[in-house]
């Protein structure tokens, strides 16, 4: 590694061997946090069958936690579709099906957008756990107020409001996800050879289906009942949400561990697994600090313009069937109102079992660029099937392979964690392509104009131009990756190639880090 040289650094009684780049030393508060924890791993060797049991206990310990969370977004995410059904356009003078009501899912994503650089700080800043309890509880409370809003004024401030809490979720998610799970494994799910951390981004994505048969069962209850209640159903829908976030926040609190060597569920020995584990992701547990040559970085790296375009693609139908999915079952597709609520249920389905799409075509490539790729394409055909087909089978059909592209989303997060490596780098690359996710959610909506109802086809028509140009941004990344994996291959023939010890934990960006290679 002919640009970097080495120095020491004094810890306790043990002298640690660190680096530092060009003419920069780097110091304590540069390094990740994972570099405090050296001194107890030292001469550490891990028993394969040891960390199979670690790695089962990590999944049971996080994931359903992970997975209600995200569960409960996407159940907070859909509920104008029911309560657009369900008595909202009826209740607040000024909204329109195609019009005003369009600007409920722009809102949001107006509101995640401002507030997303800021969000993403916070959780690398502070401690995560607490950090990200503390924004869904903030989110419990705003979700519950929609129910007060008597406005069209006061519910778009409340999605504004809404958005830039939820902001910190997903990414919260991704970071997690980055410090607790290795690229390979000797795991549960080892013997599918993919990226073991991108399978787990699919399960805890995968469990938003948990949330749409959630949303749509209650929606459907609440609305054939709806008699009995002295609020109106789509009222009730918020305030029962807003509870139920609440109750996880404080969960997310007190059960998620801000580092895996804090995990309350570990033992000593555990601990230090951990540790070790982390170095082969090249990255450990990340570091709070704000460096400006990794902002820039992430400024010039074309990845992070590819990841824009395709969160852009991606989005374009998924703001549409967020926002309009109920009402394109019940105009579209002619389903009565409690009919409607329901076909949201089978969608959930399939983004439930999305992981086991994911598992089966990791037996015919282990890439998971090239897996989503070929998600995409699943996509592009049902999204043929809604836009030019008449038969209520085939578009329906065509809506529910939507929630295919699970693995291709799971695929954008799982990217970031693993391939963008230095903290304020990762947090960049992230808002920066969440600039697309918002302009992409924020405009679907606008795509269904009331003078398209029923069908609503130019709308279909822009969510098939995502699916293709989504396919691309995967198949560009992979060749991007594989290409320069080879050129640091070839690298290290050289006989001046040196690798510093610890370097893992210098908190270097994927590119200072001629030892990194890409996950494709």
């Amino acid at each position: 590694m002919t640009e970097q040289s080495i120095s020491s650094n004094e810890k306790g009684n043990h002298v640690t061997t660190i680096l530092s780049i060009g003419d920069k030393e780097l110091h304590e508060n540069d390094l990740d946090r994972a570099f405090q924890y050296l001194d107890d791993i030292e001469g550490f060797e891990m028993d394969p069958e040891l960390e199979n049991a670690l790695e089962k206990k990590i999944d049971w310990y996080l994931l359903p936690v992970i997975g209600l969370l995200m569960s409960v977004q996407l159940f907070d995410k859909t509920i104008p579709s029911y309560s657009s059904i369900t008595g909202l356009l009826e209740d607040i003078p000024g909204f329109s099906v195609g019009n005003t009501y369009s600007f409920v899912g722009t809102s949001f994503y107006l509101g995640l957008f401002s507030f997303q650089f800021i969000a993403d700080r916070l959780l690398v800043k502070f401690p995560i756990s607490k950090t990200l309890g503390t924004i869904v509880i903030i989110w419990s409370v705003i979700l519950a107020c929609h129910a007060a809003c008597n406005s069209v004024a006061g519910f778009l401030t409340c999605r504004v409001l809404l958005g830039m809490t939820e902001g910190a979720m997903t990414p919260a998610y991704m970071i997690i996800t980055t410090m607790w799970y290795k690229r390979d494994s000797s795991g549960a799910l080892s013997k599918f050879k993919v990226n073991q951390a991108f399978l787990r981004t699919c399960i805890w994505f995968g469990a938003q289906g948990f949330g749409t048969v959630l949303g749509a069962s209650m929606a459907y209850g609440i609305y054939i009942r709806q008699d009995s209640y002295s609020l109106a159903a789509w009222r009730l829908l918020y305030i029962i949400a807003g509870v139920i976030t609440f109750v996880l926040g404080l969960v997310t609190m007190f059960h998620i561990p801000d580092v895996p060597v804090k995990a309350w569920f570990l033992n000593d020995t555990e601990k230090k697994y951990v540790v070790a584990r982390s170095r082969q992701n090249q990255q450990g547990f990340g570091n709070g600090k704000f460096k400006k040559h990794q902002f820039m970085e992430a400024i010039m790296d074309i990845r992070t313009y590819i990841l824009l375009i395709y969160i852009f693609s991606y989005s374009l139908p998924n703001g549409g069937f967020q926002n309009f999915g109920s009402i394109l079952y019940h105009q579209d597709l002619g389903f009565d109102t409690g009919t409607s609520l329901l076909m949201s249920i089978p969608g959930g389905a399939i983004d439930i079992v999305s992981p086991l799409l994911a598992i089966a075509l990791s037996f015919i490539t282990s890439s998971s660029l090239l897996i989503s790729a070929m998600v995409n394409v699943l996509g592009i055909v049902g999204m043929c099937l809604l836009a030019f087909t008449s038969n209520p089978g085939s578009q329906l059909f065509g809506i529910y392979t939507f929630y295919l592209a699970t693995v291709s989303i799971s695929c954008f997060y799982s990217y970031i964690g693993n391939n963008i490596a230095g903290s304020t780098k990762r947090i960049t690359v992230h808002a920066i392509a969440i600039i697309g996710y918002c302009a992409g959610n924020a405009s679907s909506p606008q795509t269904f104009r009331a003078k398209d109802a029923p069908s609503y086809t130019p709308a279909k028509v822009s969510m098939i131009v995502g699916f293709v140009v989504g396919t691309l941004c995967f198949l560009a990344l992979y060749f991007l990756d594989d290409r320069e994996n080879k050129r640091r291959d070839k690298l290290k023939e050289n006989p001046d190639y040196i690798v510093p010890e610890n370097f893992e934990f210098a908190d270097l960006t994927d590119k200072e880090n001629l030892e990194f290679r890409y996950a494709l």
